[in-house]
């Protein structure tokens, strides 16, 4: 996923020369093996990571705060990067947890990837994945990507669906993340299966404040947000249907190192993917984008609300 009020560059920024100088030289998933691959019994301590937006600190927050209630010793390193930058984390052993998005796992891992339904894409990311990494259960609660176009031009140009863009396309303005432009869940599939191309590109951000401000006020006309995002529905935005299926199945499920994979973790996180729903995740996401909640302070009521034990 290509999840999001959301990115924060400066601290993103920060995050990638950190990790750049504890990761030593190179790729770190070149070699496609992640270190060592036996599981240990017991893991009693363990450094989860997050994505640079609110939902996936969020879930990390509840993901940590679950495991030390169980006596783990939790570290965070929050606000990471983008997916290529926070896969180099795990990789190299910087960060052992993530919370992570299937279809959009899948992408990277198995480029040109085509599963459309829910498990076939969760069971092509378990197969996809490198030694030395896994994905614990996935969850009910999913965040798709979603591709959006203001109020003014859905009437404009009667959009209803992404096959609809082709006429009119090249008259408007598109905006988003440096990975929405690339991406085949983004510019790159709208071009091989639509026919789309804009008249221009704004690098913006990940369905963050930067793409909202210019969404409203009509800078760009489409961008890429995430279903979980109110401010969808509170802009009376459309979301444009993808019968061509670019934009994939996107359940919550927890990556992990398997050197870092454990009874006393999976049994905790899986008990977690269980509780959340994509309405929970919802609200709990607005709570912090529209209510200006910390994430830490949500993840802790959510916990206190659905017992895992």
């Amino acid at each position: 996923m290509l999840r999001n009020t959301l990115i924060r560059t400066a601290i993103a920024g920060v995050a990638v020369l950190g990790l750049a100088a504890c990761g030593g030289g190179g790729d770190p998933l070149s070699g496609g093996d992640a270190g060592n691959t036996s599981a240990p019994n017991e893991v009693k301590s363990i450094t989860v990571g997050s994505a640079d937006f609110s939902e996936s600190q969020l879930l990390a927050e509840i993901y940590g705060q679950a495991l030390a209630a169980k006596g783990v010793d939790v570290k965070y390193q929050q606000n990471i990067g983008n997916r290529e930058t926070y896969m180099a984390a795990i990789k190299d052993g910087s960060v052992h947890l993530l919370p992570e998005y299937t279809g959009a796992a899948l992408d990277y891992f198995k480029k040109g990837a085509t599963e459309t339904e829910d498990d076939a894409a969760y069971n092509a990311l378990k197969a996809a994945l490198p030694s030395g990494l896994e994905v614990l259960d996935k969850s009910p609660a999913a965040d798709e990507d979603t591709i959006v176009v203001n109020k003014a031009t859905a009437d404009k140009y009667s959009l209803k669906s992404l096959s609809d863009l082709k006429a009119h396309s090249k008259e408007m303005v598109a905006g988003g993340s440096s990975e929405f432009k690339v991406r085949e869940a983004g510019l790159k599939g709208l071009k091989e299966k639509y026919g789309v191309e804009f008249k221009e590109y704004k690098t913006l951000d990940a369905g963050g404040p930067l793409s909202t401000k210019a969404l409203q006020t009509n800078q760009i006309q489409l961008s890429n947000f995430f279903t979980t995002q109110s401010v969808i529905a509170d802009n009376g935005w459309v979301q444009l249907e993808d019968p061509e299926n670019i934009l994939p199945p996107n359940n919550i499920v927890p990556l992990i190192r398997t050197d870092h994979n454990a009874a006393n973790i999976s049994d905790v996180l899986n008990k977690v993917s269980a509780k959340l729903t994509t309405e929970s995740l919802t609200e709990l996401v607005k709570r912090i984008d529209v209510g200006k909640e910390a994430a830490k302070a949500v993840a802790t009521d959510w916990l206190s609300k659905n017992p895992l034990s």
